[in-house]
């Protein structure tokens, strides 16, 4: 519209000079015809040259905001195959996936802790108040877990009611206390949804030791969960603890 209007002011101001007989002495009948000519066609021309400039940068916006809602559903997308769905935690392939780099960098010195947290008596809260009333539970359990573990650490909901934490650059007695401060505050939450009872944990710890393999930490830990299970849950063992509870546990 712009171009148009400056048009239309040119074509006015040499029609005022039309008018002026000392100007058309110098312009030829020629001249009198193609300037007007000129002014039209210039005009169209960088009426054109706007007009695609215009639609070139709506199709550069058109494709920014198209790779930008590219990248944000793949962000989604990625989140959702790491994580699990009513915990947020990491998911069972995603800790997997954590739990082998880990390892690889405790071989090369950094200190790795692991533990395992299961959910004592789950299966009667389904049982008794029903599964919604089961996911609630597990949400309240992962919150607390998520607001007690630091920022290097990593959470998981390993399957079901059990959860799994990485935990590095903390002494054992720092990874202890801060898994005995979870299962602590678990145990000291009531629910409403129980109508007022109280939900408990029990929870396996062991550090890396350059002679286990990979499998085999995981598997002292899980036996240090079920010491814990079979010895009155809502407690942490250790891998310092067990020796001492064999002769109480079978299977072990």
């Amino acid at each position: 519209m712009g171009l148009w209007v400056s048009f239309a002011m040119q074509m006015i101001g040499y029609l005022l000079l039309l008018g002026d007989a000392n100007y058309l002495q110098f312009l030829s009948s020629f001249d009198i015809v193609s300037i007007p000519v000129f002014l039209l066609t210039g005009t169209y021309v960088a009426q054109v040259i706007v007009t695609s400039s215009i639609e070139v940068l709506d199709d550069l916006k058109d494709s920014m905001l198209a790779k930008q809602d590219l990248i944000v559903r793949n962000a989604i997308m990625s989140k959702q195959s790491k994580t699990d769905g009513l915990t947020n935690l990491y998911n069972q392939s995603s800790f997997k996936d954590y739990y082998d780099k880990a390892y690889e960098y405790a071989n090369n010195g950094m200190s790795l802790h692991l533990a395992l947290i299961d959910i004592d008596d789950f299966k009667a809260i389904n049982d008794t108040y029903g599964h919604r009333v089961g996911d609630v539970i597990l949400e309240k359990v992962s919150l607390i877990i998520q607001e007690n573990i630091t920022s290097s650490d990593i959470a998981a909901r390993y399957g079901g009611e059990e959860f799994a934490i990485l935990m590095f650059e903390q002494s054992f007695e720092q990874a202890y206390a801060m898994v005995e401060q979870i299962r602590q505050k678990i145990a000291n939450m009531g629910h409403l949804e129980l109508d007022g009872a109280f939900v408990t944990v029990s929870v396996g710890l062991k550090s890396y030791s350059p002679h286990l393999s990979k499998n085999k930490l995981f598997e002292e830990v899980d036996a240090c969960l079920y010491a814990a299970k079979r010895t009155g849950k809502n407690k942490t063992v250790t891998s310092l603890d067990l020796p001492n509870l064999k002769s109480n546990v079978s299977g072990i």
